[in-house]
């Protein structure tokens, strides 16, 4: 029998009872009554009575609150929806820890190099804006051709993540626009808590009031001196608190880029990343067109560094110490396959992507091709856990500029590509050139498998 149900029976037969022991004491009354009338005591009695249909009256009572409790429990479990924190707002920028004038020339030193020039100015107006949703290519970043494009790569990785393998739809490639936001919002998430190494985050976001006053030394940007630093050191709160301010970051124009880097630097800590660089005059933001490798290292495996080798090498000769190079340290989840332009100087072995870039846990993979980014990926989990599954399969190659090229690549033939290849060109825009330039890349995960191209889809928004 149901709780409720138990509950009421059990007070329909108390309120039944002290309905009769109250007819049973009026009657006692009435007697009482009768003998006062005759020069007996009644007021014993009577108190009697009174005193039972207290009890009555706060039974009563007693029930109609237990009955008012639960109906507004109820009604408390239909007013506070559970995805009502998690709703995407414009909210102002309130709290946080105004950023000093010494950090925030640390900042502008660390990242660009100099804080008494202009910073780049890509980096002020360039954040995460999706596709269309529910379109071709709406899982897709739309982005520009400047710095900023080898960490909006990197984001678009770990952005096919979250809706290939980790989302309740599998194989979302045509997201809805909260799908699209939920998949930005952890993936910044993640990529945050691994630099932190799953301890804390600073978040970056700019308020009105500046803080460094424009002089020789300083050179305003009006974004790092109007910082305020988030400390935050639960996941959970993190990804609560990015969804309240996700706006801030897919502005376009807009600092979302930038907002991003500053957060990822301030939760690695300046000392650390002048280490990871490996060199104090080399700076984050390098001349590269489409960004520094060292950004991608950063947003990929929690650490700034140029070299992309498994482990630690130590690199010496007669002259000098060897030094101790730290490569990637751990398995990636989201690879990396690098393709260099030829030239007189080889490649030293520290450039060249390990297993822990090539074989990454899903497969997905950023791909540098003569400084150019871009993205491969297939939608089986299983492709780099089964050998067999390596024999023939799909890859899908992704521009941010808006280009999907789809590919079929089989392993179990060689028909001498290379020969192909060399031809490729520097010219990026020509489709046939880029086509060879994937190829390159696919190779040096793959060697000699066979390629063919078997379509095209260009983004129409």
């Amino acid at each position: 029998m149901p709780l409720g149900a138990c509950s009421e029976n059990a007070s329909g037969e108390f309120y039944n009872s002290g309905r009769n022991r109250q007819n049973m004491d009026l009657t006692t009354g009435n007697h009482s009554r009768d003998a006062a009338a005759n020069g007996g005591r009644p007021v014993k009695k009577l108190g009697v009575v009174a005193k039972a249909v207290a009890a009555t009256m706060s039974a009563d009572k007693l029930q109609q609150g237990v009955a008012r409790t639960q109906k507004d429990v109820k009604n408390d479990r239909v007013m506070y929806a559970r995805n009502q924190q998690y709703k995407y707002s414009k909210e102002p920028v309130t709290g946080g820890q105004p950023i000093t004038v010494e950090q925030a020339k640390a900042l502008r030193l660390t990242v660009f190099g100099a804080c008494d020039t202009p910073p780049r100015g890509e980096w002020l107006r360039t954040g995460f804006v999706f596709r269309d949703p529910e379109k071709e290519l709406s899982y897709g970043l739309r982005a520009r051709r400047n710095g900023t494009r080898g960490m909006q790569t990197a984001i678009q990785g770990y952005i096919l993540k979250h809706l290939l393998f980790t989302s309740t739809n599998n194989s979302c490639m045509k997201p809805s626009k909260q799908q699209q936001l939920d998949a930005l919002c952890k993936s910044i998430t993640e990529i945050l808590w691994k630099i932190g190494d799953n301890e804390k985050v600073i978040v970056c976001l700019p308020q009105e009031k500046s803080y460094v006053a424009h002089s020789l030394n300083y050179f305003q940007d009006n974004v790092t001196e109007k910082l305020h630093l988030f400390e935050l050191t639960n996941i959970q709160d993190l990804e609560i608190f990015l969804k309240r301010y996700l706006h801030l970051f897919q502005d376009d124009p807009g600092p979302g880029s930038l907002l991003l880097l500053y957060s990822a630097v301030l939760t690695r800590g300046l000392s650390k990343i002048v280490s990871d660089l490996m060199d104090e005059k080399v700076y984050l933001i390098s001349s590269a067109e489409e960004g520094s490798i060292c950004i991608v290292t950063l947003m990929l495996t929690g650490r700034a560094t140029p070299n992309l080798h498994n482990g630690i090498v130590n690199i010496g000769d007669e002259q000098h110490y060897a030094i101790p190079h730290y490569g990637i340290l751990a398995r990636s989840e989201v690879g990396l396959l690098v393709h260099y332009e030829e030239s007189s100087t080889p490649v030293q072995v520290t450039q060249i992507p390990g297993s822990r870039l090539k074989t990454p846990s899903y497969p997905i993979w950023i791909t540098c091709a003569k400084g150019h980014y871009g993205i491969l990926f297939n939608t089986n989990r299983e492709l780099l856990r089964n050998h067999l599954a390596e024999r023939r399969f799909p890859l899908t190659h992704y521009s941010c500029s808006g280009s999907e090229n789809h590919a079929t690549v089989d392993t179990r033939s060689h028909q001498g590509e290379q020969t192909r290849i060399m031809k490729a060109t520097d010219d990026i825009n020509n489709t046939t050139s880029l086509l060879l330039l994937v190829e390159c890349l696919i190779h040096t995960k793959w060697e000699g498998a066979s390629v063919q191209w078997t379509g095209v889809t260009n983004a129409v928004n």
